[in-house]
């Protein structure tokens, strides 16, 4: 499971329209980083009905066993109560990634994993985050494997 919050349950997908679009972006944005490091982002994200959880996974192009740098997102569900919060959640939460992955990209050795849960605020909105080696791939597959205990719900009809 990856959200933030033990009673989070039967998440949905993020819109795919906007996990690809958010991909997209970061591969763009990042294309001098991924070329030279023959890698690429993946967005995931669950809406819950207690919060908004994204997972932006920067993964091998060849080997998906290297480990990637995953950086996970989460709010609480006062951040996503009615649209104009969901598309400045949204708008926040593609600043905090980039600020992250720019904070990565400037070190060659940076090595600061946090796998526990932090907060972070941001343009007055405290956010959670934290920084894992965790492959989602993976991770969600082995859950498709497990079985339907283990699946998140998709639903590709939410349009926030």
């Amino acid at each position: 499971m990856f959200a933030r919050k033990t009673n989070s349950k039967n998440g949905k997908s993020i819109p795919q329209d906007w996990s690809e679009s958010f991909s997209r972006l970061l591969n763009e944005t990042y294309k001098k980083e991924c070329d030279q490091s023959k890698r690429y982002f993946d967005v995931y994200g669950q809406i819950y009905a207690e919060e908004l959880l994204l997972v932006v996974s920067w993964l091998s192009e060849g080997d998906e066993y290297i480990s990637p740098i995953s950086c996970f997102l989460s709010c609480e569900k006062e951040d996503m109560n009615e649209e104009k919060k969901v598309k400045e959640t949204q708008n926040n939460y593609m600043e905090v990634v980039g600020l992250f992955f720019d904070e990565i990209f400037a070190n060659d050795e940076w090595d600061e994993f946090e796998p526990n849960w932090q907060e972070v605020t941001f343009k007055n909105h405290t956010y959670f985050f934290k920084l894992s080696r965790e492959n989602i791939n993976l991770t969600l597959e082995a859950n498709r494997l497990l079985g339907p205990d283990f699946e998140e719900e998709t639903n590709d009809e939410i349009d926030q």
